[in-house]
C-alpha cells in the first residue's frame, strides 16, 4: 500500500443527489444518466442497497443508491414496483459494489435479478493488503474522511426518510469510483488484478448457487448438532412460537430471542433443569414459554425430532497432517505477499481440497500461489518455503 495516504478527496457538492420515488421520475433519470455517460465515456456505476431486518419480520429492500459518472440518485424501492429499467441501466455497465454479498443476496431474492459484471472494494481492498475493510476504515484511511455511521442501524422503511439518513445513504456510493480507482492501480502495480476479477467472478457464483427457497427444518439453527431428541424437541417448539411473536409484532425473531438462547435452554432442558423464562418478558410470553415446555412432555418421546447426521468422510490422521502442512504453507506465502492467509483458502475449503483430491475448489490465481504445497499433498512430502517477493 502507497505510504502517502491519504489522497486528496473528492470534490463533493451537499444535496448533490435526487430521491426518487415515481417511475416517471426514475424513467427520466435513467435516460439523463446514460446520456451523460455516453458523454463522458465512463463505464462505470455503482450500487448499494439499505434493507429493514433490524427493524421487521419480513426484511425486503428499502432504498437503492445508485452512482453513474457523478451523477447520484437514492431510488424508493417501495414506491416504486418495476426497477427494471434502472437494472437494465446498471446491466450495461461494469457495477461496482462495497461488500456486495448481502446487496446481491437482497437483489436476487426481490427482483430475481443477478448483475452482468460484479466489482467490489471490499474485495480489491482486502488483495492488496487492508486489514481494515470496512467502506468508512477505508474512505478514512484513502482520503482522510470520516463518514458518519449514525444512521447504521436505522429503519430504512419509515417515510419520509430525514435528510441525515439521506446523506449517509448516498455516501454509500460516493467515494466508491475515487476508491476503486485507488484500488486498482495498487492491484495494477502488484500484479493481481486477475486475482481481483477471479475473486468477483467467484462471488457472483456463490450467490447464484444459493437457493431462495425456505429451509428445511428452519428450526435447526446453529448449535442444533450438539442436541438429542429432547433438546430438538424444545428448540422446535420455541422456534416456531418464536416465530409467531415475531410476525404478529412485525419484528425480528432475534428481538423475541436469539438462536443462542434456544439451544441454551434446549441444552437445560435436555439435562433436566430449570427453564425459567427471561426476567424481562411480559406475562403472556411467560405463560406461553411455560405452556410450551409442558407440551413437548405431553406429546411424548414418539414425536419428538431426530438428529440429522450428515454424511462426511472421516479424515485420517494422515490427511489431518497434510491439511496442517497444506495451511502452515498457505500462511508462509500470505506472508510473504502480505494479504490474510484465508483469501488463499480457508481452511475449510484446504479440508475439502484433501479430503476430495480436488484443487477445482479453489479459484486458479489460489492453485497457482499454492501450488508447490499442492504437490506437496500429493506426494505426501513436506513443501520448501516459498520464496515470494511481495
Amino acid at each position: 500500500m502507497s505510504t502517502e495516504l491519504p489522497l486528496t478527496p473528492p470534490v463533493t457538492v451537499p444535496g448533490d443527489y435526487v430521491f426518487i420515488d415515481t417511475p416517471d421520475h426514475l424513467h427520466q433519470w435513467i435516460e439523463e444518466a446514460e446520456a451523460h455517460m455516453t458523454a463522458t465515456g465512463e463505464n462505470r456505476c455503482c450500487l448499494d442497497t439499505e434493507a429493514d431486518s433490524l427493524h421487521h419480520y419480513h426484511e425486503k429492500l428499502c432504498l437503492l443508491q445508485v452512482a453513474c459518472a457523478g451523477r447520484f440518485a437514492l431510488v424508493d424501492p417501495l414506491a416504486i414496483a418495476d426497477v427494471s429499467g434502472l437494472l437494465a441501466l446498471l446491466d450495461r455497465h461494469e457495477l461496482w459494489f462495497h461488500g456486495s454479498d448481502y446487496d446481491l443476496t437482497m437483489l436476487k431474492r426481490t427482483y430475481g435479478w443477478e448483475p452482468r459484471v460484479v466489482r467490489d472494494t471490499q474485495i480489491a481492498a482486502r488483495l492488496v493488503g487492508f486489514r481494515q475493510f470496512g467502506l468508512a476504515a477505508l474512505i478514512h484511511a484513502v482520503f482522510g474522511l470520516q463518514l458518519s455511521k449514525a444512521s447504521q442501524k436505522a429503519d430504512w422503511s419509515r417515510r419520509p426518510l430525514p435528510e441525515h439518513m439521506l446523506s449517509y445513504a448516498v455516501d454509500d456510493v460516493r467515494y466508491l469510483i475515487p476508491l476503486a480507482d485507488y484500488l486498482m492501480k495498487l492491484l495494477r502495480e502488484k500484479g493481481r488484478e486477475s486475482w481481483f476479477e477471479q475473486s468477483c467472478a467467484d462471488l457472483q457464483g456463490d450467490v447464484a448457487a444459493r437457493s431462495i427457497l425456505p429451509k428445511e427444518d428452519p428450526w435447526r439453527v446453529q448449535g442444533n448438532g450438539r442436541l438429542h431428541p429432547k433438546g430438538l424437541a424444545i428448540l422446535k417448539a420455541m422456534w416456531e412460537w418464536r416465530e409467531g411473536i415475531a410476525q404478529e409484532r412485525d419484528i425480528p425473531c432475534y428481538r423475541v430471542m436469539s438462536n443462542k438462547q434456544m439451544v441454551s435452554y434446549a441444552e437445560i432442558f435436555e439435562m433436566g433443569g430449570v427453564m425459567n423464562p427471561p426476567g424481562g418478558w411480559r406475562p403472556r410470553w411467560k405463560k406461553e414459554f411455560h405452556d410450551l415446555i409442558a407440551e413437548v412432555f405431553r406429546a411424548g418421546q414418539a414425536s419428538w425430532p431426530q438428529r440429522v447426521k450428515k454424511p462426511k468422510a472421516r479424515l485420517t490422521d494422515a490427511q489431518r497432517d497434510q491439511i496442517d502442512r497444506l495451511c502452515a504453507y498457505r500462511d508462509s506465502v500470505a506472508q510473504g505477499l502480505d494479504i490474510e492467509g484465508s483469501l488463499l483458502g480457508s481452511r475449510s475449503t484446504l479440508e475439502e481440497v484433501v479430503a476430495e483430491s480436488d484443487s477445482a475448489k479453489l479459484m486458479e490465481w489460489q492453485r497457482e500461489l499454492l501450488a508447490e504445497g499442492l504437490q506437496a499433498k500429493r506426494l505426501d512430502a513436506e513443501p520448501s518455503a516459498p520464496l515470494i517477493e511481495s
